[in-house]
């Protein structure tokens, strides 16, 4: 019989706590809201200029240019939200955006040489952008599926340029990426491999050739750029791993009913996001840590 209390009592303790924690919880963000919605009404502002009222709640901001991936990681995913938690305000920049408009591997050189303080100043979808000395801390970009769907190899040294998706081609652009981020080691920029293609939209050979570009990637060009340059503001966050199955393609259980449809479900957004926080946690503390010392 006492045995039999003793177990009632810890349910009843464990059930209080996990109360206690659903209102901490519920209450925290009803503040948040109440919060913003104060702002909004004190400041005669619209709900569409609710970045106004986050940008003085949030002291680090990050653009993310991505397209429906992108999205699908930062809302059905619940990455946005998890960024929020840790003092992070994510700003997509997408289509509909001139800096978020075009993202294939061949775009990313001519946007970094021409538009970098659009990107840095990036405020708002659609094409609003800071004019004071607000900006940017964290650039991250990612490229969408069909730059998983790597043709050849190419011939060295490649083209950065070049539309034709090839291992060379993707090579060179990311060596003259380097000569750009160095001119901004305060920031910390973040590259979203490519993620993967549903089995009937690229074959076995295009598939392992994404595979091998992002090891080398991660595994050879990453550890160069950082000795050569002597910075760490960059990082690769492995998607294409994340979301692939051992034949590079698109995961059976993170596809969606469409055939032929690359997009993540709801359960590969989410798989996305939660292993992207996971990555980012040490990264963003490391890169603190750094910049404050």
């Amino acid at each position: 019989m006492n045995k039999l209390l003793i177990i009632i009592l810890v349910i009843s303790i464990i059930g209080n706590f996990i109360g206690l924690f659903v209102l901490y919880k519920y209450f925290g963000a009803k503040r948040s809201i109440g919060y913003v919605r104060d702002e909004l009404q004190r400041t005669n502002n619209r709900v569409e200029d609710l970045t106004e009222v986050l940008d003085r709640m949030y002291p680090r901001r990050m653009v993310f240019l991505h397209h429906s991936v992108g999205r699908g990681m930062l809302y059905e995913g619940g990455l946005r939200d998890s960024l929020l938690e840790m003092g992070v305000l994510v700003k997509g920049a997408t289509y509909g955006d001139e800096i978020g408009q075009k993202t294939d591997i061949c775009d990313w050189l001519p946007k970094f040489q021409r538009d970098m303080d659009r990107i840095l100043t990036f405020k708002a979808h659609p094409d609003r952008y800071y004019s004071d000395n607000t900006s940017n801390d964290i650039v991250m970009f990612k490229s969408c599926f069909p730059n998983s769907d790597i043709g050849g190899d190419g011939q060295a040294p490649g083209n950065p340029l070049s539309t034709e998706r090839t291992m060379a081609n993707y090579r060179a652009t990311f060596e003259k990426l380097g000569e750009e981020m160095r001119r901004y080691p305060e920031r910390l920029y973040i590259y979203v491999t490519a993620p993967p293609l549903v089995p009937e939209s690229t074959t076995d050979e295009n598939a392992a050739r994404a595979l091998d570009f992002n090891r080398w990637l991660i595994d050879e060009y990453l550890p160069r750029y950082e000795r050569e340059s002597g910075l760490a503001n960059l990082v690769v966050f492995d998607l294409f791993s994340v979301l692939a199955d051992e034949n590079g393609k698109l995961k059976e259980s993170f596809r969606r009913s469409t055939h032929g449809d690359s997009h993540p479900n709801i359960d590969g957004s989410k798989a996305a996001a939660a292993a992207f926080m996971q990555f980012f946690r040490p990264v963003w503390d490391r890169w603190q840590t750094k910049v404050h010392v």
